[in-house]
């Protein structure tokens, strides 16, 4: 199969990393394994968003060892766990059915999608009502993913 790239061939279903040249090749929605959950989730690939998203409820920015970390529940569907992470930054981000600014904090996190593994930079927001907890933005697609929106769960699950 060749996606209008020249001598280009992505692997067949079951192989273990679907790529394209040195490119992984995503659906829409992917399984990703989170360490921290010790769990995959579903997520959605939205190459309009520029930065991650996680679901957070209960936010909460507090001091270790000096630094300053972030606490927040994670919780979708069959998930509610108490994680915590090192406070990256803040964010501004304004929706786009919206003209007010929301304010959220930035955390990073190892992440593993097929045999990709990354440390994602993820805005925190409460997506508990959304259909995926978390969504994979532009930087996470940076320079090496290529996007099938017409497939989902192209990679293969991370067994737990």
């Amino acid at each position: 199969m060749s996606l209008l790239i020249p001598n280009a061939h992505a692997q067949p279903p079951g192989i273990d990393d679907v790529k394209i040249g040195d490119k992984w090749l995503l659906g829409r929605v992917e399984w990703l394994w989170l360490p921290v959950l010790g769990d995959n989730v579903k997520a959605r690939i939205d190459s309009g968003a520029k930065t991650s998203s996680m679901s957070a409820t209960e936010i909460e920015e507090f001091r270790k060892d000096g630094k300053r970390w972030i606490r927040f529940s994670f919780s979708h569907k069959n998930h509610l766990e108490q994680l915590e992470a090192p406070l990256s930054r803040y964010v501004r981000i304004r929706q786009a059915n919206s003209k007010k600014l929301d304010r959220r904090p930035v955390i990073l996190l190892p992440v593993q999608l097929g045999g990709m593994e990354k440390e994602v930079e993820f805005t925190l927001k409460d997506r508990t009502r959304m259909i995926y907890p978390v969504l994979l933005g532009r930087e996470f697609m940076a320079k090496d993913v290529l996007i099938d929106p017409s497939r989902l769960y192209i990679q293969p699950l991370r067994e737990k």
